[in-house]
């Protein structure tokens, strides 16, 4: 039998999320075995700071899923994208090895891999990276009816996800959002710890200088996607038509985006994706970040804009509200009222002074985001919980549809435009 306190560990993840930068220090903390992932051939085990049978870095499903989200604006998605994961999970099962506790992101991409990690006696340690699927499709189908947009491929069979969560000992989440629509769903509260990621605070850095007589600039980093509420935003700004100002959207572009959002031409600038370093260079020179998410497990683009000195308008269903003080380094506003707002943007554009206030509230934010060490002795301690909590029976009692009105946690009410 392992040892309670080190049990052996397997991680999966399919995709290249920032878990992966967690491996180093977790390998000092916890008796990691494999780390099964799709990466860049860059990511390899030296990056990773394991030994080479370790990484198994099923690579080809990463390159051809950015390929196609890049090149192909995401098109057929709902019919290709299962292909690659297929590959992905195909290799991961050719290259297992048996563990105590299978560490896995809950996304329905790797049911048969949690069950043969079950069937041989380990516990599994889910770590979803959105709200619980009954909340998020809720909240998807909303905006899919709004923007007049065929369901598939945002809303598909989530069997698979609910019998990943159902398999799961435990649970680890990245936000108060997601625990709750979790324990909404009848997962038990007992069995979910919350852990917020770390965020690269050498990369992400305040402007030493801030620019001097540039306009008032507000950024949206988000892919364009229903879920991510950039009309709600739209609708904002085109009732506040601000002096020398403009709004920027960040990120990659759905297809079907691109006619949902032909109405407000003009009104905002589109880069499309950016690399890092231009990302912290337009942090440093922008006046203000907002997430309009009507569903967002975490918002990492939230503390790395914290981490440059730039505030932050959240709504209640982004998870990242948990780092937000109002008033101190940013708002938080109901979701789906672009009168909230415009009325939060206009109040921060008539004073330099807030706007000053809120940038050293925002600076002030990094003393306040835990470090790679800490999260992984987080982590590590949940693998320690994991395996000494263990038994046959799923923790997860029940996945009852997200009854509104009827919410056990402090999840926000979802409000129709």
């Amino acid at each position: 039998m392992a040892d309670v306190t080190r049990p052996t560990v397997n991680v999966a993840v399919c995709g290249d999320f920032k878990q992966l930068q967690l491996i180093p220090e977790l390998n000092k903390v916890a008796d990691l075995g494999r780390v099964y992932y799709a990466s860049r051939l860059s990511s390899n085990a030296a990056r990773l700071q394991i030994e080479r049978p370790q990484a198994r870095n099923l690579f080809l499903k990463e390159y051809l899923l950015q390929f196609h989200a890049r090149y192909l604006n995401h098109a057929f998605a709902d019919t290709i994208y299962p292909l690659y994961d297929a590959l992905w999970l195909a290799a991961a099962h050719a290259a297992w090895r048996p563990c105590d506790v299978l560490h896995a992101v809950i996304q329905g991409k790797a049911v048969s891999l949690l069950q043969r990690a079950k069937r041989e006696g380990a516990a599994i340690l889910g770590h979803p990276i959105v709200c619980h699927p009954a909340f998020f499709e809720r909240e998807m189908r909303i905006e899919l009816e709004r923007l007049s947009i065929a369901t598939a491929p945002y809303v598909g069979d989530v069997s698979n996800s609910l019998a990943e969560i159902k398999l799961c000992d435990r649970i680890y989440c990245l936000s108060t959002l997601v625990r709750d629509s979790f324990v909404d769903a009848g997962f038990s509260a007992d069995a979910i710890d919350i852990i917020q990621l770390p965020t690269d605070l050498e990369t992400f850095v305040p402007a030493r200088t801030p620019a001097a007589d540039s306009p008032f600039r507000v950024l949206c980093v988000a892919e364009l996607n229903p879920i991510k509420g950039h009309v709600y935003l739209l609708e904002a700004w085109k009732r506040l038509n601000l002096p020398r100002s403009e709004l920027i959207f960040v990120g990659t572009m759905r297809r079907e985006m691109k006619r949902a959002l032909q109405p407000y031409e003009g009104l905002f600038r589109y880069l499309g994706p950016l690399g890092r370093r231009d990302l912290v260079r337009l942090y440093q020179n922008s006046s203000l970040l907002v997430l309009p998410s009507v569903q967002d497990g975490f918002g990492f683009v939230i503390t790395e804009a914290l981490a440059c000195g730039l505030p932050a308008i959240v709504t209640e269903h982004v998870g990242a509200r948990d780092v937000i003080r109002a008033g101190v380094n940013g708002f938080i506003v109901p979701p789906r009222t672009p009168e909230a707002l415009a009325e939060t943007i206009s109040k921060i554009h008539a004073s330099r002074s807030l706007r000053q206030s809120l940038r050293e509230g925002a600076i002030a934010s990094r003393d306040t985001f835990p470090t790679m060490a800490d999260t992984a002795e987080r982590i590590a301690a949940a693998y320690r919980r994991t395996y000494a909590a263990r038994s046959d029976s799923p923790k997860a009692t029940g996945h009852k549809a997200y009854e509104p009105g009827n919410s056990k946690s402090a999840i926000a009410q979802s409000r129709l435009p």
